[in-house]
C-alpha cells in the first residue's frame, strides 16, 4: 500500500462532520475575540493620545525652566511618551490575549535576547547614543556643527539619528552612534563663533589708518558682530595683506555675515583717488 492510499484511508476515517465542527469552532472563536481586539485597539489609541498630551504638557510646564537645556526637555518628552505607549501596548495585549502577561513577555525576550541583540544591534546602539547625546548636550538644536565630511545646522536630535540642514538647503541624516563616537566641531558653541576674511590693500594706502577705519566702521554699522580685529599678515611694494577677524552672534549664516562685513569695509579698500 503506497503513501497516498494510507493518507486517503486516514482522511476517510475522520468524519466530515468532525472537520466541519472544528472549522466552525475556529471561526466562532475568532468572532468571539473580535470585540476584545477592538477594545484593545481602542485602549492602545487612547494611550497614544495620552503620550502626545504628555509631550505637550511637559513642554508647557518646563519650557521656561529648561530654556537653556532644551535637549533635556526632549529626553523627558520622548522617554516619558515611550513608556506611556509601551504601557498601552501591554494593556492592549492583556485585553486581546487573556493568557498574555508581562511575565511571559519578559520570559520570551529572555529566551530570544541573543537573537534580538544581534538583529537590532545598530538600532540599540543609535538609541543609546541618542539618549547620551541629549543628556550630555555636546551640541543643541540650532547649533552649526561639522562631523567628518558633513556640515550644517542641527534641525532635530532624534533617538535614532540627528538631522542637519546644509547652507544650500540639503537635509542630512546622521546616525547618532556616528556622532557619539566621531569628533564633532561645534562652530556656534557659546552662541557665537569666530570668522575671518583676507583683505588686500592697494599701494598708496596707510595700513595703520585703514585698520583703524575698518574697526570704527564695523563697530558703527555691523551690530551683529563682536570684537573685530585687524592684523597685517603680508607686505610688498604693490600691496598689503590684512586679516580681519570677528565674532559672529547667534546662528546666522557664514556667507550672509561675511557679505555684510565686506560691504561695510569695501569703500575703505579702494585705491586712493588722484587729486
Amino acid at each position: 500500500m503506497d503513501t497516498e492510499q494510507v493518507l486517503e484511508q486516514a482522511v476517510n476515517h475522520v468524519p466530515y462532520g468532525v472537520m466541519t465542527a472544528e472549522v466552525q469552532s475556529m471561526v466562532a472563536a475568532f468572532w468571539a475575540r473580535v470585540p476584545y481586539m477592538l477594545t484593545a485597539l481602542a485602549v492602545f489609541i487612547i494611550f497614544w493620545f495620552v503620550s502626545r498630551l504628555f509631550k505637550l504638557t511637559v513642554r508647557k510646564l518646563l519650557a521656561k525652566r529648561l530654556a537653556e537645556r532644551m535637549n533635556l526637555l526632549l529626553v523627558l518628552q520622548r522617554i516619558g511618551a515611550a513608556l506611556i505607549v509601551f504601557s498601552g501596548f501591554l494593556a492592549a495585549m492583556m485585553i486581546a490575549l487573556p493568557d498574555f502577561t508581562p511575565t511571559k513577555l519578559i520570559s520570551t525576550l529572555g529566551i530570544g535576547s541573543v537573537a534580538i541583540g544581534f538583529a537590532f544591534k545598530d538600532i540599540f546602539q543609535n538609541l543609546l547614543s541618542g539618549i547620551l547625546l541629549l543628556l550630555s548636550e555636546p551640541f543643541q538644536i540650532g547649533d552649526r556643527i561639522v562631523s567628518g565630511d558633513f556640515e550644517g545646522k542641527v534641525e532635530n536630535i532624534e533617538i535614532r539619528a540627528t538631522t542637519l540642514r546644509t547652507s544650500n538647503g540639503r537635509r542630512i541624516v546622521i546616525p547618532n552612534s556616528q556622532l557619539f563616537t566621531s569628533p564633532v566641531t561645534v562652530n556656534t558653541s557659546g552662541r557665537r563663533y569666530r570668522q575671518s576674511t583676507t583683505l588686500t590693500l592697494p599701494s598708496g594706502r596707510d595700513p595703520e589708518q585703514v585698520k583703524q577705519d575698518i574697526l570704527k566702521v564695523l563697530k558703527e554699522r555691523c551690530q551683529n558682530i563682536e570684537d573685530p580685529e585687524v592684523v597685517m599678515t603680508a607686505l610688498s611694494d604693490t600691496a598689503a595683506t590684512l586679516e580681519l577677524y570677528w565674532w559672529a552672534q547667534g546662528y546666522g549664516d557664514d556667507h550672509h555675515v561675511t557679505d555684510q562685513v565686506l560691504s561695510c569695509v569695501r569703500p575703505l579698500l579702494m585705491p586712493p583717488t588722484e587729486a
